[in-house]
């Protein structure tokens, strides 16, 4: 009996963010085994963190950075006409035969149909981004999500259902290297069976709970005798330095501070602890796709309905909440 031929296929993450990558990596999978050899080429911005992040997932063939706007001086390679001509052309030379889009954005469809990829699947736009749908050639299209919860993973999901990929929601679930979590599990063994993840960090200062908050609840959790593990980036070491300071000396035993080199080994420290407390950033989905239990701080905001490994707490802002609120909610958390 044949098989079926599959095509070649790439696929396009628009948006910004390692959150916004992992609410899509189980719909990336399963465009893949519909895909030639079970691999996709993915096109992600460079802030997605896609190589580090998928360098043990199997299902990537390749990773094409989208470089269309950086941060640090508002340039990018593939910024303005030219930029978009460049990418064009890089698409172009791979010579793909579908190009699965998870995004409404209209570029992306002329995208599709400039680099003669021949079958073109994607949302089909909303509202100004309604024309999208004149370069897709694979109806149907999605509806656009209003509902109390993050929107990114509901379009996703529709989009795969829709066409055939899945046929229920999926839960993101991150591969994380063998060695990695051998690694840290050595070096966390000192620390107390019951240990907590605070992750710190925001991308904007209305997902931010401070660093006071943290240090408030670290020094109450290290109290109770567990251990704590803060987790931050380059651009947190001030805070976790400030953090540090806060924590009493005679406590510090029991506390690590810690800027992991790459995503994946902050993905397997967090699964070296009973739960992890953070905002509204990657490191939280990480740590949920880890199936780590997870409490995100979130304030007034979209809730995350994408996997029952995370509780929000809820408020009229995230600086509402207090440190005996996140403490209630850890509470029922055994020792891993």
């Amino acid at each position: 009996m044949n098989r079926p031929y599959l095509p070649r296929t790439v696929i396009l993450q628009h948006d910004l963010g390692i959150g916004d990558l992992i609410f899509r990596l189980p719909y990336i999978r399963a465009v893949a085994e519909k895909s030639k050899d079970g691999k996709v080429t993915l096109i992600a911005r460079p802030t997605c963190r896609a190589h580090d992040l998928l360098r043990a997932e199997p299902c990537i063939e390749t990773i094409i950075d989208y470089d269309r706007w950086r941060k640090e001086d508002r340039r990018g390679s593939h910024r303005g006409p030219l930029g978009f001509f460049r990418l064009v052309q890089e698409v172009r030379r791979n010579h793909f035969e579908r190009m699965v889009i998870f995004s409404d954005r209209i570029r992306y469809g002329l995208l599709a149909v400039l680099a003669g990829i021949p079958e073109r699947i994607g949302y089909g736009g909303f509202g100004w981004n309604w024309p999208q749908r004149f370069f897709l050639n694979r109806k149907p299209y999605i509806h656009a999500y209003h509902g109390p919860c993050i929107s990114n993973y509901q379009w996703a999901t529709e989009l795969a259902i829709r066409h055939g990929f899945a046929t229920t929601p999926l839960i993101p679930r991150l591969h994380v290297p063998a060695e990695l979590d051998a690694h840290w599990a050595q070096a966390l063994a000192a620390l107390p069976q019951k240990r907590f993840v605070l992750a710190m960090g925001a991308s904007v200062k209305t997902k931010d709970w401070g660093w006071q908050n943290f240090a408030m609840l670290a020094e109450r959790l290290l109290r109770e005798g567990h251990g704590v593990i803060c987790l931050g980036g380059r651009a947190e070491e001030p805070l976790l330095a400030q953090l540090r300071q806060h924590v009493p000396p005679e406590l510090h035993d029991h506390l690590r501070i810690l800027t992991p080199p790459s995503v994946l080994d902050s993905a397997a420290i967090a699964r070296q602890s009973t739960a992890c407390v953070g905002n509204d950033t990657g490191m939280i989905h990480v740590a949920a796709a880890c199936e780590v239990p997870t409490v995100l701080l979130l304030g007034h905001r979209p809730r995350p309905c994408h996997d029952p490994a995370m509780h929000a707490l809820i408020g009229l802002s995230v600086g509402a909440i207090t440190v005996e609120d996140v403490l209630e909610s850890l509470s029922p958390f055994p020792v891993t």
